[in-house]
């Protein structure tokens, strides 16, 4: 439905409403890509899905955002599909390698405003991972759960390198292929901090809560067949 507000756990939601005959319009993660005020709205790498551009730009402009319509550029830009950054906004990041060109990276750079946040990017090489939201997430104290094997080598040194190894969590291929958990959603509010996701392995799960994490299992899995899950049907608004 259109119009709908919902907040909980400090987390203010909007909905935009279905459009018809746009089947994966529901993963509105890829739809823009939304920093300070500004959405750069996507050219999508399969044929199918560009036609939600129109739907996102009305609704961006309609709510007094800047927009860049990133098409005429004929650059493949997935949107938060492939954008990713911490909780302190210190650094942020762009991926690229099968639905994200490597060029969108400049693109990206040249409209919108990353200062204080260094802004990097980083090359997807396994076919496992096809969006950088299925392969690394952020969580609210500074953690990052990553599948290695989705990165090239340069890439995830820098991962390593300006997040800290202590802070990365290395998850398997069953919690990345199967369970989807990098594409779960954190979310904090005052001293309390969850994870938001499809599903978790034990040894996961325990790994979160031992950290002071509150993990929250959803089902989505009917979502799952099409390819997406939860991180892939919300996009960030308010960065």
């Amino acid at each position: 439905s259109s119009g709908i507000n919902a907040e909980y756990g400090g987390v203010q939601v909007e909905v935009i409403e279905n459009s018809p005959g746009l089947v994966d319009q529901v993963f509105c993660a890829n739809c823009a890509l939304v920093w300070g005020g500004t959405a750069i709205t996507s050219f999508m790498h399969n044929l199918p899905r560009r036609e939600e551009a129109e739907h996102t730009i009305k609704w961006f402009k309609d709510r007094g955002f800047k927009v860049y319509d990133s098409r005429p550029h004929g650059i493949a830009l997935e949107g938060c599909g492939d954008f990713a950054y911490n909780y302190d906004r210190k650094h942020a990041y762009l991926g690229y390698g099968f639905r994200s060109d490597k060029s969108a990276y400049d693109l990206v750079k040249d409209q919108l405003d990353f200062t204080g946040t260094q802004f990097h990017s980083l090359k997807l090489v396994s076919e496992l991972c096809y969006h950088l939201d299925t392969a690394m997430l952020n969580l609210s104290q500074g953690h990052v759960l990553v599948f290695p094997a989705a990165f090239d080598t340069e890439s995830y040194n820098l991962i390593k390198e300006v997040n800290g190894e202590d802070m990365i969590i290395e998850i398997s291929e069953k919690d990345c292929v199967q369970n989807f958990v990098a594409n779960a959603i954190p979310v904090h509010d005052g001293d309390s901090h969850y994870v938001v996701g499809m599903a978790f392995s034990s040894e996961l799960h325990s790994k979160l809560t031992s950290l002071g994490y509150t993990v929250l299992v959803t089902p989505y899995q009917e979502f799952r067949k099409s390819g997406g899950s939860i991180r892939c049907s919300v996009l960030d608004i308010g960065i």
